[in-house]
């Protein structure tokens, strides 16, 4: 037979009976006079388990070994191959598969679980979910698109990169904002940093540190005084580089200044405890939340 005789009678194309070829799990016939290749009913048989296997699941990779564990005779005590015994059982090939294919349907479920939050709650489907509600408690942002396109990266590029310490500490500093009542103080303070021209006098950028760390005491009060006084890690660098990026000069030292005084004010708080003999247990805040 010709392979589109037996692609035709087998169910399957000819492209695939190539590709069977090429995994090695069919072996190539010989070809006759005329150059092509003379299929047997053997050939048809095999390409029907084939079939068959991979429509349970098994990988092509897989499917020789199987084949030869099927095709292998069982023995006697002394030895010798009985025909009645000749059809050994894939049990163990059929375990292992049924093992692969409860864990891929596990996975599948999380994810239709997880993509029925996505919906129900009409979350940016490229966030992870609890990155994505807390998205929403940020004043002025309720998706992605309300991000300017400096922020938008940003907040992508946290969001796969916090992990659940750190994003439990930003649902902590957003819950303080709310909680008192700092959300518009914040917001025009970001609007004045965003204003500040590049020049600005030493006069206009002291007074924004000075006033961005006092409206910031409330929720500097749950930062971590261990977080705050090691060095920042290569991840932590690198998402302040992306949080800053486009700031002229002046911002950028207003903003040095406050993540200095921060340190300053973390570092004061290690004396008093100390001087008091107590350690304060605090939360890991990410360093470029």
């Amino acid at each position: 037979m010709r392979s589109n005789e037996v692609a035709k009678l087998a169910g399957v194309t000819v492209r695939t009976l190539r590709h069977y070829h090429q995994m090695g799990v069919l072996p190539e016939p010989a070809r006759s006079g005329n150059g092509y290749r003379d299929y047997s009913a053997a050939d048809l048989a095999r390409v029907l388990r084939i079939k068959r296997l991979a429509s349970l699941g098994f990988p092509l990779a897989c499917i020789g070994t199987v084949l030869e564990e099927l095709d292998a005779p069982k023995r006697c005590a002394n030895g010798e191959e009985t025909a009645a015994d000749t059809a050994p059982s894939p049990l163990g090939a059929l375990e292992e598969l049924d093992r692969k294919l409860a864990l891929e349907i596990e996975r599948l479920q999380e994810q239709r679980r997880t993509i029925a939050e996505l919906r129900a709650e009409n979350l940016d489907p490229d966030l992870p979910v609890r990155f994505a509600r807390i998205l929403r408690m940020l004043p002025g942002v309720n998706t992605l698109t309300d991000a300017s396109p400096a922020d938008r990266t940003a907040l992508i590029v946290a969001g796969h990169l916090y992990d659940d310490d750190e994003l439990g500490e930003l649902e902590r500093v957003i819950e303080c904002i709310a909680n008192e009542n700092l959300v518009q103080a914040l917001e025009q303070l970001d609007e004045r940093l965003g204003a500040l021209a590049p020049d600005a006098p030493e006069l206009e950028r002291a007074a924004l540190v000075d006033e961005s760390l006092e409206t910031l005491a409330p929720v500097i009060a749950c930062f971590d005084t261990a977080n705050w006084l090691r060095p920042s890690t290569d991840r932590e660098r690198f998402l302040g580089e992306i949080a800053f990026e486009g700031n002229n000069p002046a911002q950028q030292d207003v903003y040095d200044r406050i993540e200095r005084g921060i340190e300053g004010i973390m570092a004061e708080r290690v004396r008093a405890e100390r001087a008091d003999g107590t350690t304060k247990a605090g939360s890991a805040a990410p360093r470029s939340a």
